[in-house]
């Protein structure tokens, strides 16, 4: 049986580079996606240092992604692969608490791009490869969102409560395919981002990114029950 293949956006950061390797260990072929490049190097160092598969690395940033270059990833995918197992979205943008009227239009506009739209749109894409494996997963990473309705958390917080909508009306339309969709809320994770909203806490006290990791890899092994669309990692 052929290993299953992965594309991990946001892979350089705290949870998806942790997922990135849990996934190399678990011998997936893995497809660590990322605007930030020296992350990705830093993170594909870290795989190979414990001997394990090179994962592949694809440079991208999703502010200006578009369909050709959706395409182009799948394509390479498909050519070096054979099909398309799971896609994870981890990537996020977030540059801090900022009241609505003083939010930037272009940040804003970017903010959403990143944490929303291209994640619909790669998602969209990649449903036709998904939907040839046997079993595959199509997650996205949430928030805890009742924190998200106060103020301040403008469209990083706007984009993840679209995102849980997302993620919902995706799973309603694969509820018939061998395609698995949640929304995952992986609880408090020390990471640039958090520090970002968090500035007087000791990120040292957080926990890292290791046991989420491998929580989502344990969701890809097992069954979900029909309509659970949405995992509190937190509770799990």
């Amino acid at each position: 049986m052929s290993a299953k293949t992965i594309i991990i956006t946001g892979a350089a950061g705290g949870l998806g580079s942790a997922l990135s390797l849990v996934c190399a260990k678990e011998g997936f072929n893995t497809v660590m996606l990322d605007c930030d490049r020296p992350g990705l190097e830093r993170a594909w160092d870290r795989i190979t240092g414990q001997g394990l598969p090179e994962p592949g690395l694809y440079p991208m940033d999703l502010l200006g992604a578009g369909t050709e270059h959706f395409d182009d990833l799948l394509d390479k995918v498909a050519e070096e692969f054979g099909g398309l197992d799971a896609l994870v979205h981890c990537a996020a943008r977030f540059e801090g608490l900022t009241p609505l009227e003083q939010f930037s239009p272009p940040e804003w506009l970017a903010s959403i791009q990143v944490n929303l739209n291209a994640a619909w749109l790669l998602s969209a894409q990649s449903l036709p490869l998904l939907k040839k494996s046997e079993s595959a997963c199509l997650y996205f990473m949430l928030e805890d969102l009742p924190k998200m309705n106060g103020a301040f958390w403008g469209a990083y917080g706007v984009s993840k409560h679209a995102l849980e909508a997302l993620a919902r009306q995706f799973a309603a339309e694969c509820q018939a395919s061998n395609v698995q969709v949640l929304g995952i809320n992986p609880g408090v994770l020390r990471s640039a981002l958090r520090s970002r909203a968090y500035h007087a806490e000791n990120p040292m006290l957080q926990p890292g990114a290791e046991k989420a990791a491998e929580q989502i890899l344990q969701l890809m092994k097992k069954e979900i029950e029909p309509g659970q669309t949405i995992v509190d990692l937190r509770t799990a």
